[in-house]
């Protein structure tokens, strides 16, 4: 302790005799006008210029001002709550005498204790509310009295290591040492120790985090460097706390690197920790992918690992980072930790990302189409690399142009406009979910089916390739049913083959409905289906032009009759050259044998009509004429 500081102390603390106070007439005196509630002051001598007062024959009135009732000779009295009181004496002959009293209150000091080497520790009192300040450091050692304010300091050694406790009160001068002490404890240490940053944290665009491992009573300097970590500035001083914050930083524009010394004030030494660096961190989103990439110091650091989201998306050892496993138009958020080999880490800024594509949809080049009776069905395969968000479907006519004509969320339309006749075709592109039009697709031409019977009633079938598949056609399948729609045949012809004629003539099957199915080349697109078409066969009529109804042979030259195909209903008449009917049968296996009322008619000319209805429904009406002859 200094020669001032010494001589303060002495004006302020004269030695501790019995101590009085006078009142304003200079009639009594007490033993403590000031202190800390609760306070006790007695009246030590009340005929300091009388003689004889305040005693059993002449008493005195002591009010003590506190609100307590005035009372006859009563020389002490305690006041137990702070505050400003006036003591008064009235003796019975002279009057009143008064001395002011001053109760405060009774407020342990507050104070700093700081653990240095060597079994020292320093006490800074951080109360300013009474004169000066007695510390006790409670192992035998005097007690140390020290101003308030910036003196308010004191360094002691203790003997030996280990928990120890230091007590500290307040004294003003003047005033009785009643107050009450506030004791605490400090481990006093041969060492410092090295404290330890286990985690920073960039928590926004303007402050870094610090979580450390540190020891109570030590006073700690942190100290931080930019874009470098050699070159450290003072920050903050910290005591009795495990975390820091620093503002008014931009870790979007530098890195930053921290240390924490231990610091010694009594004997001014420092004991650093590890060195931690925040990272300049950055997120770029690029064609199908989100390009990461910082700045920091690299001492110290295993590697980095990045999380997307909450969830861990990779590590690496290098300052950059490719996440190419995007999908456009979502948003990523990245934040990246840089894992030191002690074991400490630091966690950079949240940085987020839309990602984006620029690539061109595959167009759509398998798609089949299934005629039917009320339109066409288009299906299609396309490339599940994208995500299509809607379709759009043109049609054209022959060579005409391309017309929108429906649009589509999922990869199937129905065009109920389709007819064969008009030769339509359609193409198909798409938008999908990254905003990119998919250029138009193979042009997709239905199977148009037609047909026709020839001369010798068989049916005549020709389709147009099938367009749609970008590997082609495998085969065609001709299926025909008849009229019930029960299937009868089925035609297989490679996929050069655009026409079959169906030579089948059953006479019990006037109806025929035919389609073509075309199989892909490509496994899994399903088959085209052409319109259905209808061919119904001709009912031929067959009858001679003669007969010899002589009963001499041929038996099929002795009866005119008319042979058909397909007849469900048969009524033929018989005329003369008069018109006079002759003959009369529904029956198409009764014919004429040339007579009328059982009589032979003359040989001539004879004619016959035949109203006939075939198994499709169809009504007609044939005529004709026969000769009749006879044999000589």
């Amino acid at each position: 302790m200094s020669i001032r500081l010494v001589i303060s102390l002495l004006v302020l603390f004269p030695l501790l005799a019995q101590a009085q106070y006078v009142s304003q007439q200079g009639r009594f005196s007490v033993d403590e006008q000031k202190g800390c509630a609760p306070l006790t002051v007695t009246i030590l001598n009340t005929n300091l210029i009388t003689v004889g007062q305040c005693t059993g024959l002449n008493p005195c009135d002591m009010d003590w001002g506190d609100g307590s009732l005035p009372q006859q000779n009563v020389f002490t009295h305690i006041y137990t709550q702070p505050g400003t009181y006036t003591l008064r004496i009235l003796y019975q002959t002279i009057g009143f005498d008064q001395i002011q009293i001053v109760v405060t209150p009774n407020t342990p000091p507050a104070f700093d204790i700081y653990t240095c080497g060597g079994n020292q520790v320093q006490v800074r009192v951080t109360d300013t509310n009474f004169d000066a300040y007695i510390i006790n450091f409670n192992d035998a050692s005097p007690e140390v009295q020290v101003p308030k304010g910036t003196l308010a300091t004191s360094n002691h050694t203790y003997a030996t290591s280990g928990n120890k406790t230091i007590s500290v009160r307040g004294k003003d001068v003047n005033a009785d040492d009643n107050c009450g002490s506030n004791t605490k404890a400090v481990n006093a240490l041969a060492v410092l120790p090295a404290p330890f940053i286990n985690e920073l944290t960039v928590s926004n665009a303007t402050t870094v985090n610090l979580n450390f491992t540190s020891a109570p009573n030590i006073l700690y300097r942190l100290e931080v460097a930019t874009n470098n970590n050699t070159t450290f500035q003072l920050a903050q001083t910290l005591y009795n706390v495990s975390t820091a914050s620093l503002t008014n930083l931009r870790p979007d524009d530098n890195y930053y690197c921290f240390r924490l010394g231990a610091f010694d004030p009594c004997n001014n030494s420092t004991v650093y920790s590890n060195i931690i660096c925040s990272a300049d961190f950055n997120v770029t989103a690029q064609n199908n992918q989100n390009n990461l990439n910082w700045t920091t110091h690299l001492t110290g650091i295993t590697n980095f690992s990045i999380d997307r989201d909450g969830l861990m998306a990779g590590s690496t050892a290098s300052t950059s980072f490719i996440d190419n496993n995007v999908v456009c138009k979502t948003e990523y958020c990245y934040q990246l930790t840089s894992n030191y080999a002690n074991g400490s880490r630091s966690i950079s800024l949240i940085k987020c990302a839309a990602a984006f594509s620029t690539d061109i949809p595959t167009a759509i080049n398998n798609a089949t189409a299934q005629v039917s009776s009320t339109g066409v069905a288009l299906t299609w395969l396309q490339d599940p690399a994208f995500q299509p968000v809607e379709y759009s479907i043109f049609r054209k006519s022959g060579t005409g142009n391309l017309q929108l004509i429906g649009k589509t969320t999922t990869p199937q339309y129905f065009d109920n406009a389709y007819n064969t006749a008009d030769e339509l075709c359609y193409q198909i592109n798409y938008r999908d979910v990254c905003d990119n039009m998919a250029v138009l697709g193979i042009e997709i031409c239905p199977i148009r089916l037609a047909g026709s019977l020839t001369p010798e009633n068989f049916s005549s079938l020709v389709w147009s390739n099938y367009s749609g598949w970008v590997n082609g056609v495998n085969q065609y399948i001709i299926e025909k049913y008849n009229n019930q729609g029960q299937l009868l045949q089925s035609f297989t012809v490679g996929s050069g083959t655009s026409s079959l004629v169906d030579s089948d003539l059953n006479p019990n099957e006037q109806v025929y409905r035919y389609v073509v199915i075309a199989n892909a080349n490509q496994p899994g697109l399903g088959q085209a289906i052409s319109n259905e078409i209808e061919l119904i066969k001709e009912p031929k009529l067959f009858y001679p032009t003669a007969f010899t109804p002589d009963r001499q042979g041929p038996v099929e030259n002795e009866i005119f009759k008319v042979f058909g195909q397909y007849i469900a209903q048969f009524e033929m008449q018989i005329f003369n050259r008069w018109g006079e009917l002759l003959f009369s049968t529904s029956d198409i296996d009764i014919g004429w044998d040339g007579t009328f009322r059982g009589k032979d008619q003359p040989e001539g000319t004879y004619a016959f009509v035949a109203r006939l209805t075939d198994l499709s429904g169809t009504s007609f009406t044939r005529s004709g004429s026969v000769v009749l002859l006879r044999k000589r």
